[in-house]
């Protein structure tokens, strides 16, 4: 069974949202962050369960979806990198003209509320309290929760509520729905069909960072921000390319090439990738060239006539 979010914001993260996995804010310091970890540990502890599928179950959820994302958040490092990368949806929300609808009463009291901190704090301790008592509902709950992360996200960024256009199903929808809508349909007061986020706009922050690493020299790092980039959004020719370029600068035209490669698949007309092959070509053409002068010259075979290979008499 895979442990993925694929509503509110886990859509706009690879199917995670961390926080929503341990049901605290998005602000949770490093204490609350350990305390909930702690209170979720001891929930699922197989000794706390009396049936074996039970045990098997609680001891999934904690390896492969409570653990991962505590091990993130209770690092600095990496609770850091993470906030950057939550920072940068929330710019994006807006720029992309996304407005998360809310499919269950306490996320509309989140998207309409005059206090929205205090809102969310306090729907999200209500969802979290019932997070993982039974089990077979905890995807469903962190679904839930990451929905108010969302709508959170994007009040904070900016968002302003437009009441007479939230829908609030009673229950929550299916984990492959669409959860967007543009902003232009709110503003004509219909709810037309819900359209896919536009992933490419999510890949431009990471692709700015990455060129400017590049440019810097940094090349490990603008490796690290463009394979997070072709994560969310593996056809982005421009990001292939810069990665290929990257590579290449490094000596590595091994994985340069296969970069450049799929970037001209994505898009033939992609000029770093070109420019890339043809410097790639160049170089192996000039290392096959000095490889052949560095050869030491084949000894001459000596020339024997006929009646030299008997000897003189």
């Amino acid at each position: 069974m895979p442990f993925e979010i694929n509503h509110g914001l886990g859509r706009f993260n690879s199917k995670r949202d961390l926080h929503a996995a341990l049901g605290i804010p998005l602000s949770a310091a490093p204490g609350e962050i350990r305390k909930r970890y702690l209170k979720i540990a001891k929930t699922l502890h197989p000794d706390s369960r009396d049936d074996e599928s039970g045990k098997k179950m609680a001891s999934d959820l904690l390896s492969k979806f409570v653990n991962p994302a505590y091990e993130v958040l209770s690092q600095e490092k990496e609770r850091e990198e993470y906030q950057v990368i939550l920072r940068l949806l929330e710019k994006q929300l807006l720029t992309a003209n996304i407005v998360p609808t809310p499919t269950f009463d306490l996320a509309q009291e989140v998207f309409n509320a005059a206090n929205v901190e205090e809102a969310y704090q306090k729907a999200l301790n209500t969802l979290a309290q019932d997070q993982y008592k039974d089990l077979n509902n905890v995807l469903k709950i962190s679904e839930q929760i990451s929905e108010l992360n969302l709508i959170y996200l994007w009040r904070s960024a900016g968002g302003k509520a437009t009441t007479a256009t939230v829908s609030t199903p009673a229950s929550p929808p299916k984990s492959d729905e669409t959860q967007v809508r543009a902003t232009p349909a709110a503003a004509t007061g219909t709810t037309p069909p819900t359209e896919a986020p536009k992933t490419e706009q999510f890949t431009e922050q990471y692709f700015r960072r990455a060129e400017e690493l590049f440019n810097k020299g940094i090349y490990l790092e603008a490796i690290k921000e463009l394979k997070d980039a072709l994560k969310i959004d593996p056809r982005s020719a421009r990001c292939n390319a810069l990665l290929g370029k990257v590579y290449l600068q490094q000596g590595s035209l091994s994985m340069a090439k296969i970069h450049f490669n799929q970037a001209l698949k994505l898009n033939p007309q992609e000029v770093t990738a070109i420019q890339g092959l043809e410097a790639i070509s160049k170089r192996e053409r000039k290392a096959q060239q000095q490889q052949k002068n560095t050869e030491p010259p084949k000894p001459e075979k000596k020339k024997s006539s006929f009646f030299g290979l008997f000897g003189k008499k």
